[in-house]
């Protein structure tokens, strides 16, 4: 599961990351943020009528056919496994994918003193993690997709972030390309370490979040 994240990158680093032919959405304005939350807007790139767009949309994705915003909460994660058994996910694989802009992102491990947080990170500025996005009235909202855990990220949860190799960017946002033929998972240069119980609380959102405490 992933239910916290970071994105520490500006808009301009996004931008140096992913190429320049980027459409920004003017309407919010993007920020930095070392603790993202579920609800929370933060920053997605997808394709819109051939073009990539930067815009911020709501973490928690709100089915189109929703009657109201409580999915929101629930949906803040899509199992790679299931994404075509849900009524949520599955009209959205083929024409609905994001790449949701992430430094790293957070995973709680069990202790005898209690659970401690933990942060996961690339060697790289973004770590490109696949979502599915969707409509609700004049809202936008995401979810991140999810898979079981491998190699050394085991050790801190059976699941973990659908991480996408830098080679994948451009196929997996391409819905001419079949899902499961349009991603290669990357956890090159993946590392961790202890972070101060301090991100516990959304309150808090500096880099002291993500400082090393080992």
């Amino acid at each position: 599961m992933c239910g916290r994240y970071v994105n520490k990158n500006t808009k301009e680093q996004i931008i140096g990351f992913f190429g320049s032919g980027i459409e920004l959405d003017e309407i919010n304005a993007f920020k930095s943020s070392y603790n993202i939350c579920p609800t929370q807007l933060a920053p997605i790139l997808r394709v819109a009528s051939g073009v990539m767009k930067l815009e911020n949309m709501h973490w928690g994705l709100i089915p189109s056919w929703s009657k109201d915003k409580s999915y929101a909460s629930n949906l803040i994660n899509a199992r790679l496994e299931t994404l075509y058994d849900k009524p949520s996910f599955k009209g959205l694989v083929k024409s609905y994918r994001c790449i949701v802009v992430a430094s790293g992102y957070y995973e709680w491990v069990k202790t005898q003193n209690g659970k401690q947080p933990m942060y996961i990170h690339s060697n790289q500025s973004v770590l490109p993690l696949a979502g599915l996005w969707t409509s609700w009235g004049d809202m936008n909202s995401f979810t991140i997709i999810t898979q079981n855990s491998f190699s050394h990220l085991k050790t801190l949860h059976h699941r973990m972030p659908l991480i996408l190799d830098n080679s994948s960017i451009l196929t997996y946002l391409d819905s001419d390309i079949e899902f499961n033929n349009s991603y290669e998972v990357s956890i090159d240069g993946i590392q961790y370490h202890k972070v101060s119980k301090i991100v516990n609380s959304v309150k808090h959102d500096t880099g002291a979040c993500i400082k090393s405490i080992d």
